[in-house]
């Protein structure tokens, strides 16, 4: 059997700290959908291509950055929570263990 699989060695004060650092960036702005193409100056053939490449790039990033920022909460919380639950394990395998010796006594 692996030995991780009989103990672990974690250290829930810098589990706590990365939940606590892990944050959406201040600088990260939503990103706004361009208004309505409009018509191309003198015919540029290009541009109806170009308008239509830089909306579905716009709707793609926003998705993007929606999706990171609901990962990073995600992260965050997971973070919290293997904390917690690695302090109530510990403390329940201390626990156990005291119980134990003062049967034995």
């Amino acid at each position: 059997m692996d030995e991780a699989r009989h103990e672990m060695h974690g250290d829930p004060e810098a589990m706590r700290s990365f939940a606590e650092r892990v944050a959406w960036p201040d600088a990260v702005a939503d990103v706004a959908v361009p208004p309505a193409a409009t018509p191309c100056p003198a015919g540029m053939l290009a541009c109806a291509g170009f308008t239509a490449a830089d909306l579905a790039a716009t709707l793609s990033l926003g998705q993007f950055l929606d999706e990171t920022r609901d990962d990073i909460a995600t992260l965050k919380a997971a973070a919290a929570v293997a904390a917690a639950d690695y302090d109530a394990t510990d403390e329940a395998g201390a626990r156990a263990v005291l119980g134990y010796v003062i049967a034995q006594d």
